[in-house]
């Protein structure tokens, strides 16, 4: 199966459940970009640990391998506290993780962050990966190259640097065009940011491109105001995936998303959140959001949002994913849960459903530039 879907998500428990339980056929048809999340060395479990760090790391890197063992995978350190980095035994963390998943038996694709490059310690950690990497490299352009662009001769310049010192044949890269968080951003500047970046990198023979992004703004109350109550929201990185396959249907273009979580949120525990369910449909997300998760009732107040959920429309069924089996339960009175249990269940619908948005979508285009042949 060609993978189809090119999502970012956190290497966080939460996701590594949700691809753990997702049915095979979908984890095929990804290619998940792992963002490896800050070390902490605060937590107890390393306070004593010489080799915290590389402790850490080999950790995810296990974690991946359960769920992405002989398949394709990229990782980066984007919200790394600093981009040179290194571990307690002196190595980079970059080439660490990188022998670490190697080591594993996980295809790694090394992720070139544009921002990042004028690091000295970065650029040699990559220099020293693409001397023994012989598969496919990615290279990530964001907010920083998606301002560069528009001065053209100091991008194509950046851009060519980055290449050469590390000897990156165009076809064997995959680029991502991520446009981050896409919460408040009009859907015309979005296309034209697209338009902008795009033109200006087709002429290098690229191997392949994803665009990404997430409409989920870091806290739900930004978009769903009101305490137990229910809405939409507008997946603006779809409609922008499906207007550039449509005005670029000879390249290869796939869709990338941040899953149920955008890129700044860290949800997690129980504290000041919010019960809430995230259901992909159709270009957007349903969102039921309830209130703060306290005791005695807890999480269990998520079954009163699960039960609203199965009773709408929105809802599939409860064979249409690991998810919605879950939220099925929940409904039924026999789970609750806090944030991290419904990152797994808003996360393993989320798949299921992009995966089968994105097959349809190529099926339709492909049998409409048929028709007008």
């Amino acid at each position: 199966m060609k993978p189809t879907y090119f999502p970012i998500l956190k290497a966080k428990d939460a996701e590594f459940k949700a691809l753990q339980n997702a049915e095979p056929e979908i984890t095929q048809s990804m290619v998940p970009l792992f963002e490896i999340p800050r070390f902490q060395p605060e937590l107890k479990r390393y306070q004593d640990n010489p080799l915290a760090k590389a402790t850490f790391l080999s950790e995810l890197s296990e974690s991946i391998k359960r769920i992405r063992s002989g398949m394709y995978t990229m990782f980066d350190t984007y919200h790394w506290q600093n981009p040179g980095d290194k571990v307690e035994t002196g190595e980079h963390h970059l080439t660490f993780m990188y022998n670490a998943l190697k080591n594993d038996g996980v295809n790694p694709i090394p992720v070139v962050g544009y921002d990042r490059w004028d690091d000295d310690e970065y650029r040699l950690a990559l220099r020293s990966i693409s001397q023994t990497h012989d598969g496919i490299f990615s290279l990530r352009l964001e907010r920083y190259a998606l301002e560069d662009v528009k001065d053209p001769q100091h991008f194509h310049e950046r851009l060519s640097e980055i290449l050469s010192y590390l000897e990156i044949n165009p076809s064997s890269c995959h680029v991502i065009l991520d446009f981050e968080d896409l919460s408040v951003m009009p859907i015309v500047e979005i296309f034209d940011s697209f338009d902008s970046l795009f033109s200006e990198i087709t002429a290098y023979g690229f191997l392949s491109y994803s665009v990404a992004g997430c409409s989920l703004p870091s806290s739900i109350d930004k978009v769903i105001k009101d305490r137990d109550s229910s809405g939409t929201v507008l997946r603006r990185e779809m409609l922008l995936w499906k207007n550039a396959r449509k005005q670029h249907p000879n390249y290869k273009i796939h869709f990338g998303d941040y899953g149920v979580r955008g890129p700044s949120t860290g949800e997690t525990g129980y504290g000041n959140t919010n019960a809430k369910i995230r259901y992909t449909v159709e270009d957007n997300y349903f969102i039921l959001r309830g209130h703060i998760i306290r005791k005695p009732i807890g999480g269990f107040q998520h079954c009163v949002l699960a039960k609203k959920l199965v009773n709408s429309s929105y809802y599939i069924s409860s064979d249409f994913s690991w998810g919605d089996k879950e939220i099925k339960r929940c409904a039924n009175g026999e789970l609750g849960g806090g944030a991290t249990t419904w990152i797994q269940i808003d996360t393993s619908h989320h798949v299921a459903y992009v995966t089968t948005e994105i097959n349809e979508f190529e099926r339709t285009t492909s049998k409409l530039l048929s028709s007008q042949r």
